[in-house]
């Protein structure tokens, strides 16, 4: 799923990055053709712009990976979006100072350059957790906490959250860019109203037509089941030890979890602190939970690999097309290996951050892991749709952090002692790690830049 999302669904997200729309101020990179063509026949350095700018597109995704590395291996869920922006800027900065920088259009919905980057940096982690925080809050209060799990104000609960799920995944689907849309609105608006209502529609069909099927037909059966439903990934147990056994009483059960000292603390507390759900409630989550992540993967490809392959993209077209590239075209061929390589990223290095994401920050169980991951898509999904470069990783925390607030309000009555419900020392922690990505990524980004452009193209003023 995540390689099918950056192939299809990344393209307005990889221009954000590297194109016209991004935060480098592209125009000061491209060369005028008599002008580079004469230079060559003068036996002059040519496409000197066109160097620069592949040099740094190059230098700042070696950059965000260093620091995404460091951060992986101290388990700190950092934002891969901002690693690469940050990184972007401290090559432009470098090479043209401010004058490198592209503001951009500041109207929010047809955003561009710096501020389109700002409003993803600001505006969608506290969206993805008031999101969640309303969501969960629903959930929790007339699906969960009410001891009825199998009556109708319940079932109709489970369904409407099917319903918004599958609006949600029919929408993103007929939105793609390998979508030809029909046109229902004639409209030269950026906001493409054409393909945003006829995506409207067919997300609407897509629920009705699922949620009616599940509610009549596969809800009874898993309310009645009384198998405990559960995703075995036999392969991938190796990764987990033989020490722990999974509990069915406890919501929170790592099956075979081996991550040493720390890890048999977090799990000792968080299987201490369980929040109780009914069997019935788990069984019908469960199954949420999984298609909900196969969605979450595919928004995750769609707007990450964009993010962190529009650089090599640019590169691609920049190298067939010195002068006249165009990110007009989709490079499948890159976007494919780009989704290839996150996912290998998942399975190989991981396991540190998923441990940090479901045990430590708040008790998680199948219903509030189900609307965590529906609440941060739905945020990806609409920044994909705008272009604007988003935090998977940070809408998943805050949705995390707003879903814990809402389940610790009701138990205990007020948001205050909600509040307390959250580990806000983990919260600090991965707060201070994003805050960390801007500086270190830039700085490593300019560093990295200045030497290889000494060496590969010259000193500042001597070309």
């Amino acid at each position: 799923m995540e390689t099918l999302g950056a192939m299809f669904l990344s393209a307005e997200v990889v221009k954000t990055v590297a194109g016209d729309g991004s935060i480098v101020n592209i125009s000061l990179y491209h060369s005028d053709n008599v002008t580079e063509w004469n230079h060559y026949k003068n036996g002059e350095d040519y496409l000197v712009k066109e160097k620069t700018l592949m040099l740094g597109l190059l230098t700042s995704m070696l950059s965000s990976q260093i620091w995404q590395l460091v951060a992986t291996y101290l388990a700190w869920p950092v934002s891969g979006t901002h690693a690469i922006i940050s990184a972007l800027f401290g090559f432009t900065l470098v090479e043209n100072g401010w004058e490198g920088v592209n503001p951009g259009n500041a109207n929010p919905l047809c955003g561009s350059g710096l501020f389109k980057v700002l409003y993803g940096l600001f505006l969608s982690p506290p969206l993805a957790l008031f999101i969640a925080f309303l969501l969960y809050y629903a959930v929790y209060k007339f699906a969960v906490s009410n001891g009825k799990a199998t009556s109708l104000q319940n079932r109709l609960c489970y369904s409407f959250c099917v319903f918004l799920m599958f609006v949600a995944i029919g929408f993103t689907m007929a939105t793609a860019k390998s979508i030809t849309q029909p046109i229902i609105v004639s409209s030269t608006s950026c906001m493409h109203p054409n393909k945003n209502l006829f995506g409207l529609l067919v997300g609407l069909a897509c629920g009705l037509v699922i949620a009616v099927p599940f509610h009549f037909f596969v809800l009874p059966a898993l309310l009645e089941s009384k198998r405990d439903l559960r995703v075995s990934l036999t392969t991938c147990s190796s990764i987990f030890s033989k020490n722990k056994k999974s509990t069915s009483q406890k919501d929170i059960c790592l099956e075979q979890i081996d991550g040493g000292k720390d890890t048999e603390k977090a799990i000792e507390s968080m299987c201490h602190d369980t929040v109780k759900e009914s069997d019935e409630i788990k069984n019908v989550f469960r199954p949420l939970q999984v298609i909900v992540a196969c969605f979450a993967a595919l928004n995750h490809g769609g707007n990450d690999v964009g993010n962190c392959i529009g650089p090599l993209v640019t590169i691609w077209f920049m190298y067939k097309s010195p002068i006249d590239y165009s990110l007009d075209e989709t490079a499948y061929e890159w976007l494919f290996w780009g989704g290839l390589g996150i996912s290998l990223g998942l399975v190989m290095f991981g396991e540190r951050v998923i441990m940090t994401m479901g045990t430590k920050i708040t008790p998680m169980t199948p219903s509030l892991g189900f609307v965590v991951v529906l609440s941060a898509s739905l945020v990806v999904m609409l920044c994909s749709l705008l272009g604007i470069p988003t935090s998977t990783t940070q809408c998943q925390v805050m949705a995390v952090v707003g879903a814990g607030v809402a389940r610790g309000a009701l138990d205990h009555g007020s948001l205050k002692e909600g509040l307390s419900t959250v580990d806000f020392r983990v919260f600090r922690n991965i707060g201070l790690s994003w805050i960390c990505t801007i500086p270190f990524s830039m700085a490593i980004s300019a560093g990295l830049y200045a030497a290889l452009r000494s060496l590969v193209i010259g000193g500042f003023g001597e070309v």
